[in-house]
């Protein structure tokens, strides 16, 4: 079953259990089921090889982790304010749901509500992402239900409503009747906003019926991840050992704006519940391998158990960071350690000769606080673009001035694409309020930001996570003659034209004209003002670079990415001599993965 229609089915049965919540049993079947995905975690002949080497037990060789997968939510909203395109539904379990919520929020004549042309009731669906916290922000994904009376849900807003998981019966038990009906879960997510139309398969008419609102779900509570205690290790002195040595270790850095800025807590023998640190909100690969690396015990600085080794755990660790074949373990597991390994960093690592022992040195100065890694990152992100997607992170997760100037560097640059753009989203990202990336958000349906004036021009547009524009260099224009058609705006100029002229033909009312000039972000203003939304303005800019009506380049979603296991191959002797066989450089972080896409 797909994941929409898993919602979808769920909304229809949820009707018939309009006040069950989730049961402990279902709760902690789900945390126990959804373990983390392979490639988050170091294999198991890795982590044997470690522990062999090394002699020193972590957290890892005790727990899995759990609840790493995307949490699906679900529910129905009213949609407001539009232009006489919306109506009632079908009397089913989404009405039935939709009137009990207006009910209990008194809204006066509900009935009537759900029947006028300017609301339409809807579906909703979510993503929590793992390790999310209380406030993220997550897209709310708005469609009609099947037998809706509204034709569009263009310009409208989605009233304050709630999403809520769920669960199957069969995960409770296989003898219930219906085994694939669900069983409404807890409010996790508020949505509102106004909803942007055009995406999706299908013609105008049908992409008319369905929407999206960018960062339109607020959390409610945290979504913590879970260390699942192995079944021989399942007492409650470990999971109270595994949780004090966790809250150590992060107890300088822990969550902003928390009352309680504990990263680990436990209630029993089972399991232990983590959220994430700050600076690894945009990397959530490294935090758990980080975690698992941390030692049971704080014996980082006792001598070796063998007659032949008197080395401390540090000072073997320290000797194996500036080996290129053993460094990134090295690195993560001096990481592991905490602040008190910042010197190692700084003396050995970042002195190497080698640039990989240098670059895993500033990134892992980087997540423990250290401004000592910026140069360093950001000449790794210019030189090694195998290297860019965890050196920018590095750089976004650090909130010092050096993170600001260098990425700002990075951005006003005559570099790559994927650099200035992979720049450009880790400082908006450090500081959106910063004054090169601020933006302006037009129409309440997108944003437009004008980068690096005397950079080489490129026009970049978004379809993951935000609906964003980005253009750098001098102001891209529209070349004549041109005639574009893009939704309900015509867009047109003759050869001789200095001018153009954009044209909105509503469904319903009458045709508005307005004159501007060719630059692209004129344009793109006059298309807001007149109520343009960002499918709309994608069109525009498709249809105009098929056929080479724009002044630069256009690029979609250039971010960089880690390495896969084929371009490490093609790779070949030269990103050996950077990476030797057998170091892991893990999974692209989350801040560059690519999100919901635009269908």
């Amino acid at each position: 079953m797909t994941y929409r229609a898993s919602i979808t089915r769920w909304l229809g049965s949820a009707g018939r259990w309009p006040h069950l919540w989730l049961v402990p049993a279902a709760a902690f079947l789900f945390l126990v089921g959804c373990t983390a995905p392979e490639s988050f975690l170091r294999a198991k002949s890795e982590d044997d090889s470690e522990q062999q080497r090394y002699d020193v037990q972590t957290i890892g060789d005790f727990t899995t982790v759990g609840n790493a997968e995307p949490v699906p939510v679900g529910g129905v909203g009213l949609v407001e304010g539009l232009e006489g395109t919306g109506g009632d539904c079908n009397h089913d379990a989404y009405r039935t749901m939709l009137l009990d919520q207006l009910t209990k929020e008194r809204v006066p004549n509900a009935p009537a509500l759900l029947k006028s042309p300017e609301c339409a009731l809807v579906i909703l669906e979510g993503s929590i992402p793992p390790g999310a916290n209380k406030n993220d922000k997550i897209d709310i994904e708005v469609k009609l239900p099947p037998g809706s009376q509204a034709t569009s849900l263009r310009g409208g807003i989605l009233r304050k409503c709630y999403l809520f998981n769920y669960d199957f019966h069969r995960n409770l038990s296989p003898k219930f009747q219906d085994s694939n009906s669900m069983l409404l879960g807890h409010r996790l997510v508020v949505a509102q906003g106004p909803v942007l139309v055009g995406f999706g398969e299908g013609d105008e008419e049908a992409r008319l019926k369905s929407g999206r609102i960018w960062a339109g779900g607020r959390l409610l509570r945290d979504q913590p991840l879970s260390l699942i205690m192995n079944p021989d290790k399942q007492q409650g002195r470990f999971t109270s050992l595994i949780a004090d040595r966790i809250n150590h270790t992060f107890q300088t850095s822990g969550l902003r704006g928390a009352l309680d800025t504990s990263i680990a807590h436990t209630s029993n023998e089972l399991a232990v519940t983590i959220r994430v640190p700050f600076q690894y909100r945009h990397n959530l690969p490294r935090y758990l391998r980080v975690v698992r690396s941390i030692p049971l015990t704080d014996s980082a600085d006792m001598p070796g158990k063998t007659e032949s080794d008197r080395r401390s755990y540090r000072q073997k660790l320290a000797d194996d960071l500036v080996d290129p074949s053993r460094a990134v373990v090295a690195a993560l597991r001096l990481e592991a350690l905490g602040s008190k390994s910042i010197p190692i960093f700084k003396d050995k690592g970042l002195k190497s000769e080698h640039p990989l022992v240098r670059f895993v040195s500033a990134e892992a100065l980087a997540y423990l606080g250290s401004p000592a890694c910026g140069e360093e990152l950001h000449n790794i992100a210019i030189k090694y673009p195998m290297l860019r997607a965890y050196a920018l992170t590095a750089l976004a997760s650090l909130d010092e001035a050096i993170s600001h100037l260098k990425l700002k560097e990075l951005i006003v640059s005559n570099h790559d694409d994927e650099l200035r753009y992979g720049a450009f989203l880790a400082l908006r990202l450090l500081n959106e309020r910063d004054e090169l990336v601020r933006g302006e958000h037009l129409n309440e349906a997108f944003w437009l930001h004008r980068v690096g004036p005397d950079t080489k021009p490129l026009i970049h547009i978004s379809t993951t996570k935000r609906a964003e524009i980005v253009l750098f260099g001098e102001s891209p224009r529209l070349k004549p003659p041109f005639s574009i058609l893009a939704g309900e705006f015509a867009i047109t100029a003759t050869e001789d034209d200095t001018r153009c002229t954009v044209s909105r033909f509503p469904i319903r009312g009458e045709p508005v004209r307005r004159q501007c000039s060719l630059q692209l972000d004129a344009v793109l203003r006059t298309m807001a003002d007149l109520g343009g939304q960002y499918p709309e303005v994608l069109a525009l800019i498709q249809q105009a670079a098929t056929c080479d009506g724009l002044s630069c380049r256009v690029r979609v979603d250039a971010v960089p990415q880690a390495p896969s296991v084929h371009e490490l191959a093609k790779a070949g002797t030269n990103l050996s001599e950077l990476v030797p066989a057998g170091q892991d450089l893990g999974k692209t972080p989350n801040l560059y993965q690519v999100g919901l896409p635009l269908e």
